[in-house]
């Protein structure tokens, strides 16, 4: 309705006439309606820019928080500082979880094998995202990359943070952040080029942070806790009786004192006590204590005890009997027993137990690791269940995985492929390039049947088993020669070189023993051989070989000791006591 056309209007008689009034009442109506319109323009144009950050607030995560479930990531990351720095970075509370749970916002970190990390947000509403980034080698700098980049998968922002955090070069990278040109369709959930610009200058605003973060030294350790009351000095008598009933327990100590017990939030300097010592979220400094240290967070700095060291993650010592870190270790546990996860240091003590990988080494008389990987194990005893093992040095060694380095001991197993070497009196490999001991079995090694004939008339047949350039021989035969035939059992080392496909050249040391069985099977002499034998092999399964060797005999009188039919050489003949020494030569056939 126009007011102006309807209303009474009061004017002196002196006023225009009404044929000049009307026109003039009918244009303030159509400025009125045009007001309205453009008002009405006005509110579509903030809703349509207002959409995209509606739909984005909605999107994030709610007060209650987003969980992080860390699976498999790298050893050298502490998810605890991942989870602190994720938690800044959002600005809400993050909490480990060690699984995805229906109807939470959720962060899965995944380590992959050539050192870098996906992580994955899934959020309420059923949407996933994921990046996958290289992250610096300092455990702090790596957090806080990754927490980069979930503050940019939670608000669908990554793609610019992950180009600028990977070492490999994007795909394209030509592309740019420009907004669309007029008139061009714009991408989904982008409604206005000015909500795109303020996303774009988000996200090189945190590429240019993680950029930073790159190169900026690396952080002190997180020695804070949000929320907590910081003191100088606080002591108890037993835990929540003495300081703590008056300031409470979510209290930062500089300084600590404790007599049974004593129980406080965090230490960041000397905690000292007689009996046992909590700090609840963190220890930065050093515990000492006559029972017990025990940090439910992660440790930087030193546990010393007279009896038990805990801790969530440690980068430091601990010196005690027990020792145990729920996490990594970045530094030495000393005690009688030592256990943690991950170690990039040295575990020393009785018995050391690593769940996880071994950047070091384990000193003790057991030592176990299980995990990715693992350097030096030296004890009594010594079992790796690790993808790769390079060194054991033991009585007893045990590898479990895909490929061992080098074991010392006088039993050596390794159930994968030995790049190294074994040494010892019994060695077991799946492959191995050489393993030396008397008794040496490498499953997918090398297995033939020879026979063999020497010049002293020893008839042998036996087996040459061994890698594919060392080999053990077993053998058994008899000597014709003589007035009577003599039983002969031999053992030997030997290397084989090979030419081609079907020549090669075995060099073997043997030792052969020969017994009378008309006398109690006694052994009446002991013949020592080296010999060089080139082999040619006639088909793929059948090869014969001969050349010269050179033999010492040993026996009990001087007529034991003469097995060369054509003379020999004495080098000491007695009584008792007879050596004698001639070449001579070995011809043979061997069988796959």
């Amino acid at each position: 309705m126009n007011t102006h056309d309807t209303a009474p209007v009061s004017a002196p008689p002196s006023g225009p006439p009404r044929s000049v009034r009307k026109p003039s009442a009918r244009g303030a109506g159509l400025r009125a309606r045009a007001l309205v319109l453009r008002a009405l323009a006005a509110a579509s144009v903030v809703a349509a820019v207002s959409a995209p950050f509606a739909s984005a607030l909605a999107a994030a995560p709610s007060a209650a928080g987003i969980d992080l479930v860390v699976d498999g990531a790298s050893w050298t990351l502490d998810p605890e500082a991942v989870r602190a720095a994720v938690g800044r970075e959002l600005g809400g509370p993050v909490t480990l979880s060690p699984s995805a749970t229906a109807g939470r916002p959720t962060l899965v970190l995944r380590g992959e094998p050539d050192g870098r990390v996906t992580l994955t947000y899934s959020s309420t509403d059923g949407r996933h995202i994921g990046r996958t980034i290289d992250v610096p080698e300092d455990p702090d700098r790596a957090a806080e990359a990754i927490s980069l980049l979930a503050g940019n998968l939670v608000r669908d922002e990554a793609a610019e943070l992950a180009a600028a955090l990977g070492k490999r070069p994007p795909e394209d990278p030509a592309a740019s952040p420009t907004p669309p040109a007029a008139g061009e369709p714009k991408p989904p959930g982008q409604a206005a080029g000015s909500a795109w610009s303020a996303r774009s200058a988000r996200a090189a605003r945190s590429a240019s942070a993680a950029r930073s973060a790159k190169a900026a030294p690396p952080e002190p350790p997180p020695c804070a806790l949000p929320g907590a009351t910081t003191v100088r000095f606080g002591a108890d008598v037993v835990p929540f009786v003495g300081s703590s009933s008056f300031t409470g327990t979510n209290v930062v100590r500089r300084y600590s004192l404790n007599l049974v017990g004593g129980y406080t939030a965090g230490v960041t300097g000397l905690e000292l006590g007689a009996g046992v010592n909590i700090s609840s979220s963190f220890m930065c400094g050093a515990q000492l204590s006559g029972g017990a240290n025990l940090a439910l967070g992660p440790a930087r700095g030193a546990q010393l005890t007279a009896g038990l060291n805990l801790a969530m993650s440690l980068r430091g010592a601990q010196v005690g009997p027990i020792n145990v870190v729920t996490g990594p270790v970045d530094g030495v546990q000393g005690g009688v027993l030592n256990v943690a996860g991950p170690v990039d240091g040295v575990q020393g003590g009785a018995v050391n137990v690593a769940a996880g990988s071994v950047a070091g080494a384990q000193l003790g008389l057991v030592n176990v690791a299980v995990g990715e990987s693992t350097d030096v194990q030296v004890s009594l005893l010594n079992a790796a269940v690790s993808k790769s093992t390079d060194a054991q040095i033991s009585l007893a060694n045990v590898a479990a995985g895909e490929s061992t380095g080098t074991q010392i001991g006088l039993v050596n197993v390794a159930t994968g492929k030995v790049r190294g070497a074994q040494i010892g009196l019994v060695n077991y490999a799946d492959e191995s390039p050489l393993s030396l001991g008397l008794l040496n079995i490498v499953r997918n090694g090398r297995l033939d049947v020879d026979v063999w004939a020497l010049e002293s008339g020893i008839v042998m047949a036996g087996l040459k088993h061994g890698s594919e350039h060392f080999h053990n021989i077993y053998g058994v035969g008899v000597r014709l020669l003589g007035d009577r035939p003599l039983v002969t059992y031999a053992l030997g080392l030997g290397g084989r070189i090979t030419f081609g496909e079907r020549a090669f050249l075995d060099l073997d040391a043997l030792g052969y023993s020969l017994h009378d069985p008309s006398s109690s099977f006694e052994p009446g002499a002991v013949l020592a051989q080296a010999r060089a034998l080139l082999g040619l092999r006639l088909a793929p399964e059948f090869a014969i070989f001969g050349g010269p060797s050179y033999n010492v005999a040993f026996g009990d009188t001087p007529e034991d000791a003469r097995l060369s039919p054509y003379g020999s050489i004495p080098l000491r003949l007695g009584d008792s006591d007879a050596q004698r020494a001639w070449p001579g030569v070995v011809l043979g056939v061997e069988v796959l």
